[in-house]
């Protein structure tokens, strides 16, 4: 599979190097310096990732990555704006078939939902967890 991924912070870059295990092709748009430098070099430097450093948001930054053969987008930036935006921009205007943001603001989760575009609350995730752990130790 062809994934690209917005953002290399901590989720970004978790994400780039679970699937980049299970052989997927990555690439990865991040701006940032220093987010780059949490992937695993060893991985960058072989081909297995590649970056490309530019605003994922933006078309110049997604026809870089080559989001014409992209099978994946995911927007996992901390910025609710910037990753609604490259996710809808990957599923109406490039048309990948399968796009995934975070977001924090449950009112956008409900618009990205409609437009399906796959979304994921960190908050709404954890406490689910919690409460189905509590739950089960009762």
């Amino acid at each position: 599979m062809n994934v690209i991924i917005v953002g290399a912070g901590n989720l970004g870059s978790s994400l780039a190097r679970k699937l980049s295990d299970l052989g997927h092709r990555i690439t990865i748009i991040e701006k940032n310096p220093k987010a780059v430098s949490l992937l695993p070099r060893g991985r960058v430097d072989s081909g297995a990732m590649t970056i490309v450093h530019r605003d994922g948001s933006t078309s110049a930054g997604m026809l870089e990555a080559g989001i014409s053969d992209a099978d994946v987008f995911v927007a996992a930036t901390g910025k609710d704006s910037l990753n609604g935006l490259a996710a809808q921009r990957a599923k109406l205007i490039y048309r990948v078939e399968e796009v995934m943001t975070v977001v924090r603001d449950e009112g956008a989760r409900t618009l990205y939902d409609s437009l399906g575009i796959s979304t994921i609350n960190k908050a709404s995730l954890a406490s689910d967890y919690f409460v189905t752990m509590l739950t089960e130790e009762a």
